[in-house]
C-alpha cells in the first residue's frame, strides 16, 4: 500500500535518518529503504540525498512532501470518522508547546482530556517560538500553544501571562515592592534570547531601554540558576515561575507587561482531524473554567 510508503518517507524526512525512521515506525532499516527506492523508481527521480550525518530530501522530494502529507492527513481524518460513527474515539494528536507551558499548564489538561478519551494518542513536542514555527510550517505538529508573534498562524487567545522580574532574595532591588524599566538599567542583567522569550525583547524596544546585560542565556532554567547565585536578574512570565524557591525574589513591573498565550494553526492545511478538534475544544473551555 503507497500510504506505507508515504508514511515511511514523511518519517525519514522528519528524523533525518533511515535508522531512526525505522525505529519510529517498528521496521528495519532495510524495510524502510525498500519503501523509499520502490517511490523512487515509480516517480522516476531520486527523494533523497544520503549524507555522512543522515538523509535529507531532494528538491523533488520535497516537492512531493506535502501531497503525501495530505494524503496521510485525509486518511487519519477519515479513520477517526468512521471509528467515531462506530462508537470509537481514536486518533492521534501532535501538539508543539514552549516549555514553561508543557511543565506548569498542560498536565493538567492532559489528565482531563484522557479521561474523557482515553483511546486518542498524544504527542508533546518541547520548543521556543522559532522551532513552533518550523514544526507548523513542515506539518511536524497539528497546532501550537504559545504566542502571538508570527501573524502567519490562525491564533486562538486563552490567557495573560505577566511577565515578572526575578532576583536573588538578597539582591539590592528585592526589598523593592515592583521594579521599573529604568531600574533594571542600574542593574546586571540575564537576558533570554529573542527566540526564546521575545517579547522581553520587545519591552527593551518598545520603552527604549537598554538593559545592562552581563549574560544572555537561551534556558529558562539556567536563567532561575542564575539568578539563584546572584549573577544578575532577569524578566520571565510568572508560569515559568510556580516551582522557584525562597530564595528567589519575584516581583511585578511597575507597568504590568504580558505575553499572551493561544492555540496556533496552521490554515493553509485545511480541515483539522475530528481528533485534534476534539482537544482545541477541550482546552478553550478547561481555560475558561479554570482561568
Amino acid at each position: 500500500m503507497s500510504l506505507k510508503k508515504y508514511i515511511a518517507y514523511i518519517t525519514v524526512v522528519e528524523t533525518g535518518s533511515l535508522t531512526k525512521a525505522a525505529e519510529k515506525l517498528n521496521y528495519t532499516q532495510p524495510n524502510i529503504s525498500q519503501m523509499i527506492h520502490s517511490l523512487e523508481e515509480e516517480y522516476g527521480f531520486p527523494l533523497l540525498l544520503r549524507q555522512k550525518n543522515g538523509v535529507k530530501p531532494t528538491k523533488n522530494g520535497l516537492a512531493v512532501l506535502h501531497g503525501m502529507r495530505e494524503i496521510q492527513r485525509g486518511y487519519k481524518n477519515l479513520s477517526e470518522t468512521v471509528n467515531g460513527i462506530n462508537g470509537l474515539e481514536t486518533g492521534k494528536i501532535r501538539i508543539g508547546a514552549y516549555t514553561s507551558i508543557t511543565t506548569n499548564w498542560l498536565p493538567n489538561i492532559l489528565k482531563e482530556f484522557k479521561k474523557q478519551y482515553p483511546f486518542i494518542e498524544i504527542q508533546v513536542y518541547e520548543g521556543n517560538a522559532s522551532e513552533l514555527d518550523h514544526w507548523l510550517e513542515e506539518d511536524q505538529i497539528d497546532f501550537g500553544i504559545g504566542t502571538v508573534h508570527n501573524h502567519k498562524w490562525e491564533f486562538q487567545a486563552l490567557f495573560e501571562d505577566p511577565i515578572m522580574v526575578i532576583m536573588n532574595a538578597h539582591h539590592e532591588l528585592a526589598k523593592r515592592n515592583f521594579i521599573s524599566l529604568e531600574a533594571i538599567e542600574s542593574v546586571e542583567f540575564i537576558l533570554p534570547y529573542s527566540d526564546s522569550l521575545f517579547e522581553v525583547h520587545n519591552i527593551f524596544k518598545k520603552e527604549q531601554i537598554n538593559p545592562n546585560v552581563a549574560y544572555q542565556i537561551r534556558g529558562d532554567e539556567t536563567i532561575i540558576s542564575m539568578v539563584r547565585s546572584n549573577l544578575g536578574i532577569s524578566l520571565l512570565p510568572k508560569l515559568l515561575l510556580r516551582r522557584c524557591s525562597a530564595d528567589i525574589a519575584i516581583k511585578p513591573l511597575k507597568s504590568q507587561v504580558f505575553r499572551q498565550i493561544g492555540v496556533l494553526l496552521n490554515t493553509k492545511r485545511g480541515a483539522q482531524t475530528p481528533s485534534v478538534d476534539k482537544m482545541v475544544d477541550f482546552i478553550h473551555k478547561w481555560t475558561r473554567k479554570n482561568n
